[in-house]
Order: structure tokens, then sequence, then C-alpha cells
């Protein structure tokens, strides 16, 4: 069984609330920021809930739960010859029958799957997907980019999506859609960012990182992750956590882990062409992985 996420898990650094990095700030009706750091189960995958005023969230009283694999698992690619072979395995691992995890084609779009029971479980072109079936659970895969992670404790609708530098804003494209198929109130969304390249690493050239910041920053709103754009090198997510915060989210959850800098991890900036893509997933799993 999971963890019981009842109490603090053991991979939050903090379960505070506040307004910045550190957390040390909270006003009412201001957002909610819980850090932490990975810890993965036998090397192969770490799991992290959705976090709301301090306490791990559940899904009608069962443990929803976020999680990504390791490069230890293998690479997770749906292109990939032996991709299939380390998804089907890590599936397993999590108690998951293949039919009931659903997979995108990611093309680094804002293109969100709006799921049914009845959905294609594998391959359609897309880099996001939203769904109701408490017993269905979302992957996709990630190596740099940002997975985030939606869950609405209302009507217990769930999301999951890739956002890159290209498709940064495919996170309101599936809050839009959870509104307008749930009627979901941005202020019972709990959002977990996961890990990604972080700005420390993230360097581009000067002119996207100019676009970068004008189509993301700006004088209005909040910044809960301060800036968007440091230096030359773009945050993806202080951009989802701004987009985030000022469409009306109020509880984020984020990992402190750099892709490149984390070798735990796979990272296409350095690995090259041959990185190792991580599966992110969301779900109700029934691991074996704890033996």
């Amino acid at each position: 069984m999971l963890p019981n996420w009842t109490i603090p898990p053991h991979n939050l650094d903090v379960l505070g609330a506040g307004g910045g990095e550190a957390g040390t700030h909270r006003d009412a009706g201001e957002w909610h920021l819980y850090p932490f750091h990975l810890v993965f189960e036998r090397e192969t995958v770490a799991f992290f809930p959705f976090i709301m005023d301090g306490a791990a969230l559940t899904l009608k009283g069962r443990p929803l739960a976020c999680a990504i694999s390791s490069r230890a698992a293998g690479t997770m690619r749906l292109q990939a010859p032996e991709g299939s072979l380390h998804r089907h395995r890590l599936y397993r691992s999590l108690g998951l029958d293949p039919m009931q995890v659903f997979t995108c084609t990611q093309v680094h779009s804002q293109e969100v799957l709006v799921l049914e029971p009845e959905s294609l479980r594998e391959g359609p072109q897309a880099d996001g997907m939203i769904s109701g079936d408490p017993q269905g659970c979302l992957a996709i895969t990630v190596a740099d980019c940002l997975p985030v992670y939606l869950y609405d404790t209302e009507s217990g609708g769930f999301g999951l999506v890739h956002s890159g530098w290209k498709g940064t804003g495919i996170a309101l494209k599936a809050l839009q859609l959870m509104e307008a198929r749930w009627h979901t109130r941005p202020e019972a969304v709990a959002a977990v960012l996961g890990p990604c390249i972080g700005a420390c690493c993230y360097r581009v050239d000067a002119e996207r990182a100019r676009a970068f910041d004008h189509e993301f920053g700006g004088p209005l709103g909040a910044y809960p992750l301060g800036p968007v754009v440091k230096g030359a090198a773009l945050d993806l997510q202080a951009a989802n956590a701004r987009l985030l915060v000022n469409a009306g989210v109020r509880h984020i959850a984020w990992c402190r882990d750099c892709t490149f800098t984390d070798e735990r991890l796979g990272s296409f900036r350095r690995e090259g062409p041959s990185y190792t893509a991580m599966a992110a997933l969301v779900g109700v799993f029934h691991p074996q992985v704890y033996g």
C-alpha cells in the first residue's frame, strides 16, 4: 500500500504556506506553496501527493498520487522499441493494468484531451489529458519539460500536462476544460509542479528569453516563485505557478529537483539524443515497490 499521506509525507520539505520561495509569508486569499524533493522507491519511482491546507488529499477516500519514474527505470518513450517494455513493467509495479493507463503522443502543443472510458488508450497527439474516472491513470513523458498535475477536490476530476517552453500555457487550457466539464473552481484545485530543468540550468538565447518574459511576465499579477526569466534562463515552474495563481489556484506543491543536475532524472540537455524519457503519472496506485 501507499504511505499514509494523512500525515506529512517524508519527502516534503515544508507543509506550510507562503507567498514566495521560502514559504514564510501567508495572507488570506493568497497562495499556499509546498516545496518538496523526490524520494525514489527502489530507485525506480517517486511518489508525491496533492496537498491542500497542509494535508495530503485522497480521491473518494483512496490515496490519489502523483508519480515519476527515474533513469534507472529506463526510457518510457512511446517511439522507442524498449519504451513499451519499460512502461508495462512500471505499470505492473504500480498495480496497474495497462488498459487503465491513458497516454498521448506529445508534440509540444497546448492540446488537451478530455478522456472518456472508451477513449483511445495510447497514441493520440496531444500534450495533456483530463479525466473524471477514478479507475483511470494518466501518463505523459518528460525529460527537462515540466509535468503539471491538477486535481479538483470537489468534482474528483484530475489532469496531467506536459509543459515545455513552447507549450507553456497548457496548464491553463486544462484548467479551462475542467471548468467547462465539471464546473471546477480554481480555488478548489490542488496543483503539483513536478521536476524539470531549473532556472539554474535552462539558459536560452536573449530573443527567446525576451519573448518568454513578454508572454508570461508583465507588471500585473502575482509571481509566487519569482520571475519567469532569471538572467538568460527560463523558469518553467515560475511561469506555470504565475499562470495558475493568477487564474485562481491557491495550492501548489513544487519539486525542487532539477533534471539537468540530478542524475537520477532524465534530461535531454544533459544526455543528448539518447536521453531517458521519464513517465509522469497520476492515479490511484497499489504499488508493489513497497513490497
